[in-house]
């Protein structure tokens, strides 16, 4: 089996090919706003992604979002009654996994506002916005189940921070854009939705301050 990204094909045996593949679908979860990334397989096997597809036969396999959905806003009445359900496990979860509890609770804030049932358009699900390939790559069985959500999406950003050596605005930034940006630019990819993003959960983790 081949899997090819970016221009680079690469063969391997079927292990390695579905360890390869389930790592670029986290790098995927969320793509960036600029463009939908599109899917082919080739007559040799090759699995293509693209932004930019060239012929016929691609499928969509992200559609790009629109609007301003990471905008900095402050929590609704409502949502923090739906909040304090989950308060509990966000802090077993944040400290077992060694991070600040008050960055999940950022993150949730900005991705589902609190509610277990949100999905994205792209697919993400439940209160920290997985992808369904993201969410079996990180042990989560059922991503609408909130404690199983916030296992997988705390067990992520742990992920990253420690691959950024502690870098939470680019931990930050792979979360909402992938890691493979966030490493072609070196830091915040200049997509207007993940700057946002990074800006808005940091204000929460800041206490409302913007950094």
């Amino acid at each position: 089996m081949q899997i090819q990204y970016g221009g680079i094909k690469m063969g391997m045996n079927a292990a390695w090919a579905g360890g390869l593949l389930l790592a670029l679908l986290i790098l995927l979860q969320a793509a960036p706003a600029q463009a939908d990334i599109f899917k082919k397989r080739l007559p040799d096997g090759t699995l293509c992604f693209t932004n930019t597809p060239m012929g016929g036969d691609w499928d969509l396999y992200l559609h790009e979002t629109k609007g301003n959905k990471y905008r900095f806003r402050r929590p609704s009445s409502s949502e923090m009654i739906r909040r304090s359900n989950y308060d509990g496990i966000i802090r077993r979860t944040a400290l077992y996994h060694g991070v600040d509890p008050d960055l999940v609770r950022g993150i949730i804030h900005v991705e589902s506002a609190y509610n277990p049932l949100a999905r994205s358009p792209k697919g993400a699900m439940g209160l920290m916005q997985l992808m369904p390939e993201t969410a079996s790559g990180l042990g989560v069985g059922d991503p609408w189940d909130p404690n199983e959500n916030i296992a997988g999406g705390t067990k992520f950003i742990s992920y990253l921070i420690k691959r950024y050596n502690g870098d939470l605005t680019k931990a930050l930034a792979a979360y909402n854009a992938g890691p493979g940006a966030v490493d072609q630019y070196n830091g915040i990819p200049p997509y207007q939705e993940t700057q946002d993003y990074v800006r808005s959960v940091l204000s929460i983790v800041n206490g409302g301050r913007k950094w």
